[in-house]
């Protein structure tokens, strides 16, 4: 019966680690997201805007929050963007956070 808590014990520290770094993930990618969208939208309050953006990702799960944002501020200052060039610079932002948390955990 030990050997089995200890099995669960793992378990559960592992999924906390996994769900932590997940979140560490998702917050360094918004916030990358979230400068690039500020650079192009030529937002005077760089700061403010990140931190825009970082709490309308907090709003739904997943992220359609964050699209949704990003979709109306581009279209509000006549900037185009699709939906699917968005999609691939949150993948590319996602890239560049893995790289960054990876060298910061080494």
């Amino acid at each position: 019966m030990n050997n089995f808590n200890d099995r669960t014990k793992a378990f559960e520290a592992k999924f906390t680690q996994d769900a932590d770094l997940q979140f560490k993930l998702e917050a360094k990618r918004n916030k990358l997201i979230g400068e690039w969208a500020s650079d192009v939208l030529q937002k005077e309050n760089k700061e403010e805007y990140v931190k825009e953006v970082r709490q309308s990702a907090l709003a739904k799960a997943g992220d359609e929050d964050i699209i949704e944002k990003l979709m109306k501020d581009f279209a509000s200052n006549n900037q185009e963007l699709t939906r699917d060039e968005l999609l691939k610079k949150i993948n590319d932002c996602e890239k560049k956070a893995k790289v960054e948390l990876m060298e910061q955990n080494s």
